[in-house]
């Protein structure tokens, strides 16, 4: 297994030829250790395997391209609003110039369609014009990696729809069809719009039907995994086959019916997996499932854990790059509970003693994983699990009645799904009143990981339970560790849009929060507050809407729901009245610690709305920043002068240029110039002419859509550092 992992933590893939030197080690030294050809021949396969993924990728160059590209729609659309989103599989794709590509050649395309003129149906054949790009996500700490996401699903490029020449109707589609006419039968048979959207994300693993309302309730209560496909839906679907077959061994031969029930087991367990879109989820719940199932058919006297340790061996065979994702870790960790308890206590395998196993052996990395956790969520848990295993299990049935046109369970449904909304929507408002432990430090899961350990040990085993002594630090919740001296900034990539994080102490101060998006979307909840919840931030202490547009304000609902702002600022009338802000006027300041917060421009409502930002310089006496919203080189040129050369600018307006003008950068010589722009943007942020500015004037440029998320830090005795978190973490996947 360590010989498959090697390959995904390396930076970049070394060259191709140097994959067969662990094959030719194998060959030539045949005394080698088996664990030793083991990890040779694992290490020769990741290689090849991570090769051969970035071998399809579009290239880089040009970042973003037109395209002709024929071929047919994969999957299920998602429909948002008037939109669509949908997996193309390319036959042909061929240069809008007319020269064909020869290089790299996608296996799989997602493409989104603006207001289309036609409705997109599963297996239909397109003969499209697209503007391509390789894969590019935003690059965070503690954020989602998409490009990891795509990698592993097989997606060489995205990009969106400018024209169709061609349609035709598909010429075979059994699968996709099928789950198609399916979610059309769900949507027509369940009058409730919530009701709908839960059955069809139970049963064909179709998300796009829940509102942000719906995801909020379900990330609130720790229940996101019940309306999200995973290997909890094929225990489901496991317990229920294997149960009736031991009710049928009562009453025929059960020497006969244990590699039916097998069989059986597995046939419908598969035939889900594939109903439900074989998700990395699923495939993993059935490869597992698959493993421990034919081990038990055929008798092989292999014990549980060999099992465990053969399926997660064959699961990251399938998928190297498995040990970055998450849901991975906690599927092992949860099966492993599984087994512990049907090693030490097969007579007592009760219900709450598993869901008391499960408590203690997961919550400890729940917490550390997705910031904290509620202790509503555990009992929300015990009552939705069963819940949604009962839906589950009624939908199947349902809708094979739907064949005869008989609507008997369609109230039952109704009502099962309508009561697991209200629980869940219960457990939210009482976990809004209840003690909530946050993200612990490393230190502390290493405490609470260790006293699951030995809380889970056999009875009559010593000192058990002292392991609860050592979920204690984990309980009483220790906040953020403060900034020690000076401060620290994250200029956040989050696309054509700004969010700066800045620390002093224990205080926080965060200037915009990123764009939003139709439908209410908005990437602050991808790139932000990800990292809040990492750094166990609860409250902002200042807020600063530098003015009233979308790509500044599109996150601050979102920031509200998650944490408390105790004090906000803005440049614009209308949202400092709506939200009882202060109007940032020239010369307004503060001081946190030896950090003075100095504005020196905004609020004037007389000129245009980006001019009415607000401008602030943060100094410390070592290190200085200057934040300058989306100003033009008319408000730049009204600016005091500097006392000294800055250290860092965000460029004003993701580096247009109405503003960084050269006169300006001559006044403020700002050492490093930061640009926080999207990546392969309409507006072609930053102009080149403004990079050009910034190397004449002596100062670097660093490109948030490029280079990641942006640290600066100014600490006693040391210079003004700058990293890009890119460079910090990357992986052989990583695109620039």
């Amino acid at each position: 297994m360590a010989g498959i992992t090697t390959i995904v933590w390396l930076p970049s893939l070394p060259p191709l030829w140097l994959g067969v030197i662990p094959l030719l080690f194998i060959v030539f030294w045949r005394k080698l250790p088996s664990p030793l050809i083991w990890f040779l021949i694992g290490l020769g396969w990741s290689f090849g395997w991570s090769h051969w993924q970035i071998s399809h990728r579009l290239s880089s160059d040009p970042i973003k391209s037109d395209w002709y590209v024929t071929g047919e729609v994969v999957g299920l659309p998602e429909f948002r609003g008037k939109d669509v989103r949908f997996l193309f599989k390319p036959n042909t794709l061929v240069a809008a110039k007319g020269a064909e590509r020869h290089s790299a050649f996608p296996r799989l395309l997602r493409l989104n369609w603006y207001r289309p003129d036609m409705v997109v149906a599963p297996g239909m054949r397109l003969d499209l014009e697209v503007r391509l790009k390789p894969p590019h996500g935003f690059s965070n700490p503690a954020g989602f990696d998409y490009e990891l996401w795509l990698l592993a699903q097989g997606i060489d490029a995205t990009g969106y729809v400018r024209a169709v020449s061609a349609s035709s109707a598909p010429d075979t589609c059994a699968l996709d069809c099928l789950r198609g006419r399916l979610a059309a039968v769900i949507q027509a048979r369940y009058a409730s719009e919530s009701v709908a959207a839960l059955v069809k994300a139970i049963t064909l693993g179709i998300r796009d039907g829940f509102d942000n309302d719906q995801w909020q309730l379900l990330r609130a209560t720790g229940t996101i995994h019940l309306a999200v496909i995973s290997g909890l839906h094929i225990g489901f679907i496991v317990v229920l086959i294997l149960g009736l077959v031991r009710l049928l061994s009562y009453v025929l031969m059960p020497h006969y019916l244990r590699p039916v029930g097998v069989w059986l087991t597995i046939s419908v367990a598969f035939v889900y997996m594939q109903m439900a879109g074989a998700g990395l989820p699923t495939q993993r719940a059935f490869v597992m499932v698959a493993v421990f199932l034919l081990a038990q058919w055929r008798l092989w006297h292999v014990d549980l854990w060999s099992r465990w340790w053969f399926a997660m061996v064959l699961v990251l065979t399938l998928s190297p790059v498995a040990t970055h994702q998450t849901g991975f870790w906690l599927s092992f960790m949860a099966v492993a509970t599984l087994l512990w308890f049907a090693g030490h206590r097969i007579k007592d395998l009760l219900g709450w003693r598993v869901q008391w196993g499960i408590f203690f052996s997961m919550t400890p990395l729940l917490a550390w994983l997705f910031g904290g956790f509620s202790f509503v969520a555990p009992i929300i848990n015990l009552l939705a699990i069963p819940l949604v295993a009962l839906c589950l299990m009624l939908v199947a049935v349902d809708l094979l009645f739907s064949v005869l046109n008989v609507d008997l369970l369609v109230p039952v449904v109704d009502g099962s799904v309508s009561i697991f909304w209200w629980l869940i929507g219960l457990g939210a408002e009482v976990q809004q009143d209840l003690w909530r432990v946050p993200n612990p430090e490393w230190y502390v899961l290493g405490l609470a990981l260790l006293g699951s350990l030995l809380v889970l040990q056999p009875k009559g085993f010593p000192l058990r339970w002292v392991g609860v002594l050592l979920w204690l630090p984990m309980m009483l919740g220790i906040r953020s560790s403060p900034v020690a001296e000076g401060y620290d900034v994250r200029v956040f990539d989050i696309g054509q849009g700004t969010a700066v994080l800045i620390r002093v102490g224990e205080k926080t101060l965060l200037y915009d929060t990123g764009p939003g998006y139709p439908g209410g979307q908005n990437a602050f909840v991808h790139a932000v507050a990800p990292y809040l919840v990492a750094e166990r931030i609860q409250a902002v202490d200042m807020l600063v809407l530098s003015h009233d547009d979308l790509d500044h304000t599109g996150g601050h609902i979102s920031l509200r729901d998650q944490v408390s702002v105790d004090g906000g600022m803005t440049g614009s009338q209308a949202l400092a009245s709506r939200y009882r802000y202060h109007v940032c006027r020239p010369g307004d300041q503060w001081q946190w610690r030896d950090v003075r917060f100095t504005v020196l421009s905004g609020g004037n409502q007389a000129v245009s709305d980006n001019n009415s930002s607000c401008v602030i310089q943060v100094d410390d006496g070592r290190c200085s920043l200057l934040l300058t919203g989306d100003v033009d080189s008319d408000v730049e040129h009204r600016l005091v002068e500097p006392e000294r050369p800055l250290d860092w600018l965000v460029a004003s307006h993701h580096g247009s240029k109405t503003g960084s003008s050269a006169d300006f950068l001559a006044r403020w010589r700002p050492s490093v110039v930061v640009f926080s722009a999207g990546y392969a943007s309409r507006f072609g942020h930053p102009s080149a002419d403004v990079v050009q500015r910034v190397s004449d004037s002596g100062g670097v440029s660093v490109n948030t859509a490029k280079h990641g998320a942006v640290h600066l830090s100014s600490k006693p005795d040391m210079e003004c550092t700058t990293n890009v978190w890119r460079s910090t973490k990357r992986r052989f996947w990583s695109g620039y």
